[in-house]
């Protein structure tokens, strides 16, 4: 249970870390990684190590080349790769296939909150995510596709 609440904590931080400064912490898919090595010790035979591993892996390699294209950062990266290995080997087309298409709603979302927000107060300081030209805060949509994956484990 702790753990599990560590897990949801962490990509919490992700988000919040990614929309105020568009950087994910290394030590945020770390602490990912740890967790789930721990909760295999609090839980022995609950998880089949094997195929989570394979699942962190693929995840990897699949994007791997979108992150070298500039289509996705490197902390999105090792953060759906560590949470690939938190899904595991059969949920991990899900979580691939409906980051994708919640980070599509969540991309026009976001460009236009960003448009209505830099229109109404000018010049103000904001977050690097909300102004013109800024890549976007992916942990968001993986952090929601998460929780929706996790919750039906």
């Amino acid at each position: 249970m702790i753990v599990t609440a560590g897990f949801g904590a962490l990509l919490v931080a992700a988000s919040c870390f990614d929309v105020l400064s568009l950087r994910i912490p290394n030590i945020i898919p770390l602490g990912l990684v740890v967790l789930f090595v721990l909760q295999l010790f609090v839980e022995p035979g609950a998880h089949s190590p094997l195929d989570h591993v394979l699942a962190m892996a693929f995840t990897l390699l699949i994007l791997l080349p979108v992150f070298a294209l500039d289509m996705l950062g490197g902390g999105d990266v090792k953060l759906l790769a560590a949470v690939a290995l938190w899904l595991g080997i059969q949920k991990m087309a899900a979580l691939l296939i409906l980051v994708g298409v919640v980070g599509g709603i969540f991309a026009l979302f976001w460009l236009a909150m960003r448009w209505l927000i830099r229109r109404g107060l000018g010049d103000r300081r904001l977050p690097r995510s909300l102004q013109a030209r800024a890549p976007l805060p992916f942990a968001l949509p993986i952090t929601i596709v998460a929780a929706l994956l996790f919750e039906s484990t």
